[in-house]
């Protein structure tokens, strides 16, 4: 995996968000003690849930040292891979907005965090759907040609989140995100998913690998008459309760 670039992923901050305040708002806890972010990136939504339970005590954890960066000085934060982290107790929420989609083995991971919840505690999940739309097919095509292997993220239908979790509450929202500037959709991509396939990619081959995808997603993502971009985006909403 490349390293991540804080500023190159919060070019689009308020679209990046915005599932985060969407996936907040839906949990119904009222003063939980012990809060977990886990992938909280640069800290951003790990300071709101601390601003909205002002009595908890919130951690937020994060395996980029780069993003981590960014974090230090507005949340109390821990290095560390979310698959082997372990909490020193139970937590009343753990929030995971657009992180669990780069952790494997889902049928393994979801009931160990919810092992993880206090009683009436809160699993709050958000992730991208993002695999099957044209921007992800682009860089699987142009990838094959590299020699990537492009494996699927884990993410799982969402109906099997049922049999992993049981009683919980799950949704799919398509967000259209109305993007500005020069091919903004390789832009966004180019911050996030294309991880993926430059992780596989010998160094001296990523320039061309990012120029033959940023061709090929202007071509399917055209600016409208106004110049704005239209970016139509799923994403997967799961809140899982103790």
């Amino acid at each position: 995996m490349t390293a991540w670039d804080p500023a190159h992923y919060e070019q689009f901050e308020r679209e990046r968000a915005q599932p985060g305040h969407d996936l907040m708002a839906r949990i119904d806890l009222t003063a939980p003690h012990r809060i977990v972010d886990l992938g909280c990136g640069t800290g951003r939504l790990t300071g709101l849930l601390a601003d909205r339970y002002p009595t908890a005590d919130v951690l937020g954890i994060d395996r980029s040292s780069e993003m981590l960066s960014e974090a230090a000085g507005r949340v109390r934060y821990r290095q560390a891979d979310i698959v082997e982290w372990e909490p020193d107790g139970p937590l009343d929420l753990i929030y995971a907005n657009a992180s669990l989609q780069w952790i494997p083995d889902h049928p393994r991971l979801f009931p160990r965090l919810h092992q993880m919840l206090a009683a009436g505690g809160v699993l709050a999940v958000q992730m991208p759907l993002s695999w099957d739309q044209p921007s992800h097919r682009i860089m699987r095509r142009v990838g094959e040609e590299f020699g990537v292997d492009p494996q699927a993220p884990p993410t799982l239908e969402p109906t099997a989140y049922y049999q992993l979790l049981g009683e919980a509450e799950i949704w799919v929202t398509t967000y259209y995100h109305r993007l500005s500037g020069p091919n903004p959709v390789f832009r966004w991509v180019s911050a996030t998913g294309m991880k993926r396939f430059l992780g596989q990619i010998p160094y001296d081959g990523h320039d061309e690998f990012r120029a033959r995808c940023a061709r090929l997603i202007e071509e399917a993502y055209p600016a409208g008459p106004d110049g704005a971009t239209v970016f139509p985006f799923r994403r997967l909403f799961i809140i899982d309760r103790a």
